[in-house]
């Protein structure tokens, strides 16, 4: 198994989990389920309980102040960041994120979901020192203001979703069918469809301003039919990365996400050989859907040329998609691709069995993507012609 070299970052997630703002009944309903539970699990488990009671309190409370406003909320056409996890999907969403035209969840929205509107204004300034500097499976900057990902938001609020998997490592049956959700029932159909609609109305209600909301969570990229079903006018901008940073960086993320946030005991091969095949899956839904996307609202961007080039990239995005705004996004994001240069990737270290394994398990991606077969190969080779 691959294993990153050690980083001296320091960093810890800090108090809290991806369990703290759920609230009573939904806790309920998540011991329900029966989740198996490690020694190193039981005080998340128990402290997000306890936090249960308070998020409902204030949940409710919310309601009475702002619900009705709320309603009337009208929502510009969304646009959907997509692809597989670790696959630079957090970089495109940071950069985006300082076009003023969108709007997007922040850690408040994230870990508060129910009670963000009437509890932020607090919980900002209190809770950010509480916050780690960094996120402990790959270095990027945590800042309370930063774009978070609208997918552990909406789990808190219906556990309709395949985040599930960080408390259910061991069950997958608990959460496999959350990905395209075309085997929801027409309750949990209307239930999910509710409750994301009226969060991204409290987001767009918390601006003051109707702006397109600018949303990123992988799992999207199973739902572009649903989504569409739900926004004809939606955009979305799908990253794809190599496959062998991809592999290890994602094998990375699940053991620090299930380590830290889970509730059954880990399972590395378990862990791998799931990552490994809805990396797959996925690879096939966007595959078969992407073609379901009207003309003009469907961008793809390699993640090395973001890299190389974020301005050009971006440029050809917002071209594509009929985006306006780029020139104030190109100045407004300075300053942070200039923070980047900085940035400390995690490093991984392959050996030749670990390349062919992950190429014979990954091959379509090497062959849709257009990546090269195996690095130790094109080494030797290069050093044959030399």
């Amino acid at each position: 198994m691959t294993k990153p070299k050690q980083n001296n970052s320091g960093s810890t997630q800090g108090p809290f989990c991806v369990w703290s703002g759920i609230g009573i009944t939904n806790f309920i309903k998540l011991m329900r389920l029966r989740p198996t539970i490690r020694p190193s699990g039981l005080f998340r488990l128990i402290s997000s309980g306890l936090f249960s009671i308070s998020n409902s309190c204030l949940g409710l409370l919310e309601n009475l102040v702002f619900s009705r406003k709320v309603n009337r909320t009208e929502l510009e056409p969304p646009v959907f960041i997509i692809g597989h996890w670790r696959s630079g999907t957090t970089l495109l969403h940071n950069l985006m994120s300082m076009d003023q035209q969108f709007i997007y969840p922040n850690m408040g929205a994230m870990l508060f979901p129910s009670h963000f509107l009437l509890t932020e204004p607090v919980f900002k300034h209190v809770l950010k020192y509480l916050l780690p500097k960094q996120r402990p499976m790959d270095n990027m900057p945590v800042n309370w203001d930063l774009p978070q990902e609208d997918e552990t938001s909406i789990m808190l609020l219906h556990l309709m979703s395949p985040y599930l998997a960080i408390g259910f490592s061991d069950q997958p049956e608990v959460y496999d069918r959350y990905y395209e959700l075309d085997q929801l029932t027409p309750k949990e159909e209307a239930s999910w469809k509710k409750t994301f609609l009226y969060f991204m109305k409290k987001l767009t209600y918390k601006e003051g301003i109707k702006k397109h909301i600018l949303l990123k969570s992988p799992t999207h990229t199973f739902r572009i039919p649903f989504l569409l079903k739900m926004f004809p006018d939606a955009r979305f901008i799908y990253i794809y990365r190599d496959p062998y940073k991809v592999y290890n960086s994602t094998l990375h993320l699940r053991r620090t996400m299930f380590g830290d946030n889970g509730f059954a005991p880990l399972n590395m091969q378990k862990l791998e050989e799931d990552m490994a095949n809805i990396y797959l899956n996925h690879l096939d839904v966007y595959d078969r859907d992407r073609k379901t996307v009207p003309e003009g609202q469907l961008h793809e961007v390699r993640f090395e040329e973001l890299e190389a080039d974020p301005v050009g990239e971006l440029r050809k995005v917002y071209e594509h998609l009929n985006l306006s705004g780029f020139d104030d996004l190109e100045t407004n994001m300075q300053p942070y691709l200039k923070d980047q240069k900085s940035y400390k990737k995690n490093k991984y270290e392959m050996d030749a069995a670990q390349e062919k394994k992950i190429y014979e398990r990954w091959q379509k991606a090497f062959e849709m993507f257009g990546y090269d077969r195996l690095p130790s190969e094109q080494l030797v080779k290069a050093r044959v012609a030399s």
